[in-house]
């Protein structure tokens, strides 16, 4: 019966054909037994590969931040002892708080972030005693930090899968992490990229928005000395005259790598000028998506800011303030510098530069079609201001 089974089809008794279809029953056979093990042995194998250019990533980010610390550390400190301090400090978290009841949350969150910054900003000077700890130097430092550490989870958190599919001989686990390791990889090599970027200091993508409020500024006053008053922790505010309208222009006080608190500074204008202002217009880079052109300009309305949701809460409530004369609340609008994740990280490219303009020029046509002259006008350049000086 076998015999026959193998000769069906065949006009003769080729012995070629009978070792064909001897490797084709084989192969089947093996499909059905070990199938699921040669598939778990080649995703295995895939996500080992890529683990060993995330492990690379991040050995080389580690070198950065030694490097970059080793400027401002004790000289008496040597490299294995200041490599330590950073290593132990590579796993810091900030744990969020219970959110089943949201009814308060917000002002836990901002006293969690804040907390957060404030132990930041000790480990880096213990890591670099010799800096200004108010300085843009330290900023960067936090930001160099900031990504070599999410370089490292990535790193920890593929081999954590890695190892549990092994343990658990679980190829439903190894498949899930190899089908998507060119994402895994492309996000860690965006945080890759970032961290030389945040130690050359450069500008991001992400600057954009403060880079718009500061062209805006010197294009509308004429002059690069307009006077900055610090209105919220790292955050400055510029009051200019536009066409007979006032303009309060918001953003993160820069060149250091901070986004400052633009909402809490909002919200201070409105209570301040709450009578009067008539409306609010945040600019940000936005993710695109795969088949949008970079440095395109999306127009929309709602608080255009990223983040945790804290500054974005302050803005919201703010525009809804009692002390407005427009009961229904002040109208809010947004301009958005479309971007992937790698330029809003990585050192600002020449499209995004290039939108500048163009958005400065959007500003100043909503400024003149939607609101009256003698109005007030908060335009808030929402980002990271590393490389931007004021």
């Amino acid at each position: 019966m076998l015999i026959q089974l193998m000769q069906f089809g065949q006009t003769g008794s080729d012995p070629l054909a009978l070792i064909f279809n001897l490797l084709w029953f084989a192969l089947i056979f093996v499909s059905m037994f070990y199938g699921t093990k040669l598939q778990a042995w080649r995703s295995q194998k895939e996500i080992e590969s890529g683990l060993e250019k995330l492990k690379k990533w991040n050995d080389e980010c580690k070198q950065i931040l030694l490097s970059n610390f080793k400027k401002y550390a004790n000289k008496n400190e040597t490299e294995k002892d200041l490599m330590l301090k950073i290593e132990n400090f590579m796993t810091f978290v900030a744990i969020t708080p219970v959110s089943l009841d949201p009814f308060g949350i917000i002002p836990k969150l901002a006293h969690i972030f804040d907390v957060r910054d404030d132990r930041f900003k000790e480990e880096i000077k213990e890591l670099a005693p010799n800096i200004d700890s108010e300085s843009y130097q330290a900023q960067n430092l936090e930001n160099i930090f900031e990504a070599a550490m999410a370089v490292d989870f990535v790193c920890r958190l593929v081999k954590h899968y890695l190892i549990l599919g092994k343990k658990s001989k679980s190829y439903i686990i190894l498949m899930q992490i190899s089908m998507q390791m060119s994402i895994i990889l492309a996000l860690g090599k965006s945080y890759f990229h970032a961290t030389k970027a945040f130690a050359e200091g450069s500008p991001i993508g992400d600057a954009l928005g403060p880079l718009v409020a500061g062209s805006f500024v010197r294009d509308v006053a004429n002059s690069n000395d307009v006077e900055a008053k610090e209105i919220a922790k790292e955050t400055i505010v510029q009051e200019v005259l536009f066409e007979d309208r006032t303009v309060y222009v918001v953003r993160a006080k820069g060149p250091g790598g901070t986004v400052g608190k633009p909402g809490t500074a909002i919200k201070k204008l409105v209570e301040e000028h709450g009578e009067s202002i008539s409306r609010i217009i945040t600019i940000d880079a936005g993710l695109k998506l795969s088949s949008d052109k970079t440095g395109s300009i999306v127009i929309g309305v709602g608080a255009a800011i990223g983040g945790p949701g804290v500054e974005k809460y302050y803005i919201e409530e703010s525009m809804m303030n009692e002390n407005t004369q427009n009961k229904k609340g002040i109208p809010i609008e947004a301009l958005i510098c479309s971007q992937s994740l790698e330029n809003a990280i990585t050192t600002m490219s020449r499209p995004i530069t290039k939108s500048v303009h163009p958005i400065v020029e959007k500003l100043k046509m909503r400024i003149r079609k939607r609101t009256e002259k003698g109005a007030k006008v908060i335009v808030a350049g929402i980002g990271n201001t590393i490389g931007i000086g004021i």
